[in-house]
């Protein structure tokens, strides 16, 4: 009776202060030090160092050198996935070609051109006059400002190549260079991800790298651009099959975002 009543009470509450009850919650069934610990077990896992610090200093140099605020996962787009771009290029002399799917506003593609600057990156995404592009991420009315702020930010590196073009147009690709280091960043859902998978490990070389964005192993909900256990599931495929290797990152790992199951994901071919 007593449960009830105090059950009852709390779905009584506004929801703001629901959420920061579930937020507390989840702080004391997964505390920061053990999700933490997890993030650089998975460093440990690909073979790297679990110096996650200056894998942040050397990301923070990039970010200062290019005018970008300095990393913070609580900062739009910034997330684990720059820690482990700034990992891999200090750990990983053999990255000459990069391949990332779904360009966005092109500081990505910025930041991987200055910590691999012997790279030349082939960045894909929609074209501007695609309606899937000009409503996604609520560019709507300021898409034109989005683009050309974008092509501006592209145009500075002359070693970044800017295809727009579906990123599904990878699998009729002939004589593109296979690439040490493939990142997976659009569409989220069926069919499309599943697809930027298979091409990526047809286009990587054998000792090469590929990471995927929002990777959800468990989600309430599916849509085809932004939440959808798709990712996860074609990694797994793939994993069952012996083509690939996996590892996954907490995406982010703060208070705030502890109830979000978002991953990055790393992975090589088998036995590379």
């Amino acid at each position: 009776m007593i449960l009830k009543s105090f059950i009852s009470f709390i779905y009584k509450l506004p929801s703001k202060i629901i959420n920061k009850i579930l937020i507390e919650y989840e702080e004391l069934i997964y505390p920061l030090n053990k999700r933490h610990e997890q993030l650089l077990e998975s460093y440990e896992s690909c073979g790297f160092e679990k110096n996650r610090k200056s894998y942040i200093n050397i990301l923070n140099k990039t970010l200062k050198k290019l005018k970008y605020p300095l990393y913070s996962e609580s900062l739009g787009m910034y997330s684990e996935h720059l820690v482990i771009f700034a990992c891999i290029s200090n750990n990983k002399k053999f990255i000459k070609n990069i391949l990332e799917i779904g360009t966005y506003d092109g500081k990505c593609a910025s930041i991987l051109s200055d910590l691999f600057p012997s790279a030349t990156i082939t960045t894909v995404d929609l074209n501007d006059d695609d309606p899937i592009f000009r409503e996604s991420y609520s560019r709507g009315r300021n898409v034109d400002k989005f683009i050309r702020k974008r092509n501006y930010i592209l145009s500075k590196n002359k070693k970044i190549n800017f295809v727009k073009n579906n990123s599904l147009a990878l699998t009729n690709l002939k004589n593109f260079p296979k690439q040490d280091l493939i990142w997976v960043d659009g569409s989220h859902g069926y069919p499309v991800v599943a697809s930027d998978i298979t091409n990526s490990i047809r286009l990587m070389k054998k000792n090469g790298i590929l990471m995927c964005d929002d990777i959800w192993q468990t989600t309430k909900k599916n849509d085809h651009l932004y939440v959808s256990t798709a990712g996860f599931e074609t990694l797994l495929a793939f994993s069952k099959a012996n083509i690939l290797e996996n590892i996954f990152f907490r995406k982010r790992i703060g208070k705030k975002f502890n109830n979000d199951k978002k991953f990055v994901s790393f992975s090589r071919l088998y036995n590379s």
